[in-house]
Parts: structure tokens; C-alpha cells; sequence
């Protein structure tokens, strides 16, 4: 266990994901990864001054979703540590508002972050994301064809969500805990291979660790690399908008002369301008960046799903948002 806790203070340090005296909530499911989570974290609460609170949300979709609660409260009383639990009836949210069922989960698990970070004032959320996590994701959006981005969505931090197990790998996390004698729950449903993540787990890694064992390994190293590199051309696209974007209510107008000529910045900072205007996360796609790029280049007059009209007047590019 030593071993493995220097690999979590090390990595923790490294991303800066607890400070010390930090508030963190704790997401547990009751799954190996969330209890390797916690457990991890209640071991190292003292070196890091960290106060530590469980939460647990109900989802209501299996019928082992009320003895996983049971299991992470006991667990909870166990540790010594408080407890914060929501419930919703998922299910009932997905058919009234014809949702998949993993986006109504998401829309209320997160809804229950929230609120639980206002209520009990949390510095951050623990998610317990892995590197195996993490391999999914990329490969899942590679298929997809995400952009750089996308490609390394998942990160070890994002706003207040912090993943400190982020650097384990499920191998590591499943050894731990057995060899340990310490319980957990099996989600049944992540051998389900009609939802794609779970093909990607169990169908496709395993092909590829026929052409290299230490694939899991090597794609999250590789993903490493490239969010530096994402990083930094976010960095330079926020220091372009300062200098060449001026917004008002529902308009922007990108100025030609003022901004980078760097292709790549002048794309992220057209996509960027897009979800400000439209106050969301709405990406562009490729073939939606490639027609702004247009507008820039050629003038072309550029309408993005009856949301966004951009047009060329001289040296500048004005993109409107349509009111409804």
C-alpha cells in the first residue's frame, strides 16, 4: 500500500488536486474504483488536512441500486467519515423527456454534485476515474472523430472536479482491494456490450493488447502529451480573443487584422466565440469550423443550424447569434 500511496501523493501534487485543508466530496458508488477512491484518500487525509465527505447518488435504474446505497453508508460509518445521498427516479426522467438513459443519468448525477457542493461548501469533487477511464475515452471519441479536444476530455482536472486515482490502472485497483479483502460492488450492466464504452472495454482494448500488452499504459502516457499540448493552444487562443474579439449581446466581432495568423488559433478562437455567444457547450464540428474558416478567407456569408450567421464586412467578421 505504501507504493501505491506515494504514486497518489505524487500524482496529486503534480496536478495540483489537493490543497491543503481541502473541502472534498467524494463520489462513491460502491463500485472498486470509488472504493479504491476513498479508501486512498481516507488514508492520506492527514498529510493533505483533507476533510473528507462521501456522496452517493441513487439512480434508481437497477434493482441493486438500494443495497449499493446500504453498502456505501455502512462503508461511510465504517471510515468514520459523513455522508451526503440523492435519489432519482432516472428511468422515469429518461422516457419523459426521450433521453438515453446514460444522458438522464449524467443530467441528474451531476445536478446532484452541484447541489451537494453548495450545500456542504466542497472545495472539489473526487470522481474515481482511471487510466482505464481515460483509454476508453480517447479511443471512444477517436472513433467517433473527435477533435484534438475531445480526444483528452477526460482530464485529471476539470473546474471542480479532481481525479486523483487518474494515474491507476483497473489491474492495479482490482489487485489492491482483493488482496486487501476489502468489499465492493459489481455494476453488472459494464459487461453490456450494447452500450459502445463497454465494447470498446471488453472487445476492443482486448485486441489490442495482443499488438501491445501495455496499450492501457501507453495511450494515457501519449494522452498526457497531447493536453499539453491542448493546453497550450487554449492558452494562446484565450491571449487572440482578448485582442481580437469584441462581443455585445447577441454579437461578436472577430477582427482580422488583430488576431493571430495561425490557422489553428484562428479556428478555436471562431469555435470559442460560437459557444460564448451561445452561453453552452455547443462544439462545432469540423465541417462548421471549415465554413467559418470561410467566411474569414473568402467572405462567404455562413448560417450554423438556424443558431449562428456569420458574414464579412472589410477586415472583420461579424457572427450573430438569431433570436428566438
Amino acid at each position: 500500500m505504501k507504493e501505491l500511496l506515494k504514486k497518489l501523493k505524487d500524482f496529486a501534487n503534480k496536478h495540483n488536486l489537493l490543497p491543503s485543508g481541502s473541502k472534498i466530496g467524494t463520489a462513491v458508488s460502491g463500485g472498486p474504483d470509488s472504493v479504491f477512491l476513498l479508501t486512498m484518500l481516507n488514508a492520506i487525509k492527514s498529510d493533505f488536512n483533507l476533510n473528507i465527505t462521501v456522496l452517493h447518488f441513487n439512480h434508481n435504474i437497477r434493482k441493486e441500486a438500494n443495497e449499493e446505497e446500504k453498502f456505501v453508508k455502512e462503508l461511510s460509518k465504517k471510515l468514520s467519515l459523513n455522508i451526503f445521498t440523492g435519489s432519482e427516479n432516472v428511468m422515469e426522467l429518461s422516457q419523459k423527456q426521450k433521453l438515453s438513459l446514460e444522458h438522464a443519468a449524467r443530467i441528474k448525477r451531476y445536478e446532484f454534485f452541484n447541489e451537494a457542493k453548495r450545500v456542504l461548501n466542497l472545495d472539489y469533487i473526487a470522481t474515481g476515474h482511471t487510466m482505464n477511464d481515460f483509454t476508453e475515452t480517447f479511443l471512444m471519441n477517436l472513433i467517433r472523430g473527435s477533435s484534438l479536444d475531445g480526444l483528452v476530455s477526460l482530464k485529471p482536472k476539470r473546474g471542480f472536479f479532481i481525479r486523483p486515482i487518474f494515474a491507476f490502472t483497473k489491474d492495479e485497483i482490482l489487485y489492491f482491494l482483493k488482496t486487501n479483502n476489502i468489499e465492493f460492488k459489481t455494476d453488472k450492466s459494464n459487461y453490456d456490450t450494447k452500450f459502445i464504452r463497454n465494447k470498446i472495454r471488453l472487445d476492443l482494448i482486448d485486441k489490442l493488447k495482443e499488438l501491445n500488452p501495455n496499450i492501457i499504459e501507453t495511450i494515457f502516457r501519449e494522452g498526457m502529451l497531447i493536453l499539453k499540448d491542448v493546453e497550450y493552444l487554449k492558452n494562446e487562443t484565450e491571449i487572440n480573443m482578448v485582442k481580437s474579439v469584441e462581443f455585445s449581446k447577441n454579437k461578436a466581432i472577430f477582427d482580422i487584422a488583430q488576431s493571430s495568423q495561425n490557422t489553428n488559433i484562428i479556428s478555436r478562437t471562431l469555435s470559442i466565440t460560437v459557444k460564448k455567444l451561445l452561453n453552452s457547450d455547443y462544439s462545432l464540428s469540423s465541417k462548421n469550423i471549415k465554413r467559418l474558416e470561410e467566411t474569414v478567407k473568402l467572405g462567404k456569408t455562413t448560417n450554423l443550424r438556424g443558431k449562428i450567421k456569420a458574414k464579412k464586412l472589410n477586415n472583420k467578421v461579424i457572427i450573430e447569434k438569431y433570436e428566438n
